[in-house]
């Protein structure tokens, strides 16, 4: 499956909507290289996977703790005593398993996750002071052991990822797409905004699904998910539930414009056709 492209268009439609009109046709969502940086952006630890020593060739997964710096590299802070350091020190190869918190759905392979791959190494000297100050920000508690001699910065430079996004959701993803994108605003408060639509205006969605969507026969809607771009909608209907997407007039990066927005969007779906 290939990377899902960018898509411009004002709002969005269902599935199985047949009206043509500009303003239904697929919403701009996420591309798979953003949703890989908003998915690390806050990250605090991943599986750091090397080629074992002992016994030779094997791949080695470890719990580390990690920072991301401004094009999304990996740095950690590690000990030339742990088993994965000396892997590393005879291999650079490398790759880093990245997934979203349990929790946040009910089935655990709905998870997003994403894989970086590519040769680690130690940090240079010239820039370790800027992968200090990155790694301390995400990590205080490692300034206690920072400047331990038997300690050293490393970071992986990914050549290639692979993004799964849950179900029928995933793709190769180019480094530079990846070093390029940028981590979704919203991400921090997306959940609040979920929280608030579902819990106190289910009749805007509604009315959304219905106005906008043109899906008359829709009797609820849940908002599943919301970026810059737009947000995903659940609709239940007596054929069954849909899916569907809405998109914002241009990207949003507050939560103060994202009220703003929706209250734009029920006014025009509830505007007399």
């Amino acid at each position: 499956m290939v990377n899902d492209p960018t898509r411009a268009g004002r709002h969005g439609r269902g599935e199985g909507a047949d009206d043509d009109r500009p303003e239904l046709l697929a919403a701009r969502a996420p591309t798979h290289a953003e949703r890989c940086r908003t998915l690390v952006a806050d990250a605090r630890s991943a599986t750091l996977c090397t080629i074992a020593r002992e016994p030779a060739g094997y791949p080695y997964g470890s719990l580390v703790t990690v920072a991301w710096d401004r094009v999304g590299r990996p740095l950690m802070l590690l000990s030339r005593l742990a088993e994965h350091t000396q892997n590393l020190d005879d291999h650079a190869e490398a790759s880093m398993l990245v997934t979203e918190p349990p929790g946040r759905h009910e089935e655990v392979l709905a998870l997003g996750r994403v894989t970086l791959l590519g040769p680690c190494g130690k940090v240079p000297a010239s820039e370790v002071a800027d992968a200090r100050a990155t790694f301390l920000a995400a990590q205080p508690r490692a300034g206690y052991y920072v400047d331990f001699e038997d300690f050293a910065f490393y970071r992986l430079e990914p050549t290639a990822l692979r993004y799964v996004g849950g179900f029928g959701r995933m793709s190769w993803v180019g480094a530079e797409d990846y070093a390029r994108a940028e981590p979704d605003p919203l991400a921090g408060a997306a959940t609040g905004i979920l929280t608030h639509m579902n819990d106190d205006h289910g009749d805007a969605l509604l009315a959304y699904a219905k106005g906008l969507l043109l899906v008359p026969e829709a009797s609820a809607a849940t908002m599943t998910a919301v970026d810059r771009y737009g947000f995903d909608l659940a609709i239940s209907t007596p054929r069954g539930p849909k899916a569907a997407r809405l998109a914002f007039d241009q990207p949003l990066t507050t939560t103060d414009e994202v009220r703003k927005a929706m209250v734009a969007l029920v006014k025009r779906a509830r505007a007399p056709t």
